[in-house]
């Protein structure tokens, strides 16, 4: 099968969770024999691979191969992209290709999310709404949906349903995101990799207690708060050292104000580690921190950053989620809190090495099924499904058109709120 995979974002120095999952979802599937092709703005060239075809979005190619039956692939599947890419996704459906989209995060929430704390941002407001009616128009006339736990099935349901009824529901399909296969890493040889990024001529020692923050420090993950919970742990035992990649300098300060100032030193700041050798740097750690504020980012996010966890057989300690919160508790691999018993659980855990090594065992067991073969086993079962009707897709179509003008009184009340907010 010819697939192709669309991502109108860069695969730079940092990858992403969509840049991660379609490289890694790329390999599986060529593996499998199967021609694979990513379209994407820009790649950098040490993520280019032999057998996975990369090709740049271009305006004036997409004009060109539009109406050129030749030119599509066997499936396309769209995370992100203007209405150009849209468009060409749609001629590809009405010529009989199937069309995915990949609806994970879901875009828009995460965006809003950030709109709320950021001040009059009507590029926000623009980019949210888009992707709501990229969504909405995915729901009306592609042949699936991929999202990545119930609560985004949930949602993308929701889109098609006052159209459609329930007709459209087996066309939202969960595939959770992937990981690689467990390997050993060296505990010690991570501590040294974090000592060579590490400014300050203090460094981290084989007794520390280290606790990752392996992602982004969003501002709506509230780590001030978290950290102003976390202080009795810090406090009791001097050991726990908290890490955190790629924080700047602003975020750096607002969370170093919400401790005292001797308890600054137990807060390590580095810059973002290679892509390639991230799970070399992480496998220093004795445990993963992951928190979500309360908000419906949080209520929807799939947390990938623990999908890392699985193949480093890391253990995690984090707040109650819809997805990975019920995981965790019948898996045994990590720990669901709050923030009122945050501080004692992250202590017993830092003196209980026989918890841990029991948590590491079950996230190696918990693993083999979110492997990344079968996130591509998965996606194949669902390109296999029986293409939409010309008639079907042509009524999707045409009811969207009907839907703009509704769409753009909503915005243009938006957008006004949005610019004369104080």
């Amino acid at each position: 099968m010819k697939i192709k995979l669309i991502y109108k974002g860069d695969f730079g120095e940092n990858l992403r969770g969509p840049e991660m999952r379609y490289l890694c979802v790329a390999r599986s599937l060529t593996d499998m024999g199967h021609e694979v092709t990513i379209k994407a703005n820009k790649i950098s060239e040490k993520h280019l691979e032999d057998g996975i075809h990369f090709s740049p979005i271009r305006f004036t190619d997409e004009i060109k191969n539009l109406f050129n039956k030749n030119k599509y692939q066997d499936c396309t599947i769209i995370h992100g992209g203007g209405p150009w890419i849209l468009l060409n996704a749609l001629v590809a459906g009405f010529f009989g290709k199937k069309i995915i989209l990949d609806n994970y995060v879901p875009h828009w929430i995460e965006l809003d999310e950030e709109a709320t704390h950021t001040r009059n941002s009507p590029r926000l407001l623009i980019k949210s709404s888009f992707n709501a009616l990229r969504a909405l128009l995915g729901s009306l006339v592609f042949d699936a949906l991929i999202v990545a736990n119930q609560r985004q099935l949930d949602l993308a349901r929701g889109f098609s349903s006052p159209f459609s009824r329930t007709e459209g529901f087996d066309r939202v399909h969960i595939i959770p995101f992937g990981c690689e296969p467990y390997q050993n890493y060296s505990r010690s040889r991570g501590i040294e990799l974090l000592n060579q990024l590490m400014q300050s001529n203090e460094k981290l020692k084989p007794s520390d207690f280290l606790v990752g923050w392996i992602g982004g420090t969003y501002g709506w993950f509230d780590l001030t708060t978290l950290l102003e919970h976390l202080m009795p742990a810090i406090q009791s035992n001097a050991n726990i050292k908290l890490v955190f990649f790629g924080a700047g300098k602003e975020k750096q300060n607002e969370m170093l104000d919400a401790l005292p100032t001797e308890l600054h030193g137990n807060i390590i700041f580095l810059p973002w580690v290679p892509f390639a050798q991230r799970f070399e740097h992480w496998s220093a750690f004795d445990l993963s921190l992951v928190w979500g504020s309360r908000g419906y980012e949080n209520d929807y996010a799939s947390r990938t950053r623990n999908f890392d966890c699985l193949t480093l057989g890391l253990p995690i300690l984090q707040n109650e989620d819809d997805e990975w919160g019920a995981r965790l508790k019948s898996s045994g691999a990590g720990r669901v809190t709050d923030t009122e018993r945050l501080a004692d659980d992250l202590l017993r855990l830092s003196h209980d090495p026989e918890t841990l090594r029991s948590m590491k065992g079950k996230m190696r067991e918990l693993a083999p099924e979110f492997h990344w073969d079968r996130f591509a086993d998965k996606l194949l079962d669902v390109a296999a499904r029986p293409t939409m009707s010309f008639g079907r897709r042509l009524s999707g179509l045409l009811t969207f058109l009907l839907l703009i003008p509704s769409a753009l009184v909503m915005f243009t009340y938006s957008l006004f709120s949005t610019c004369t907010k104080k």
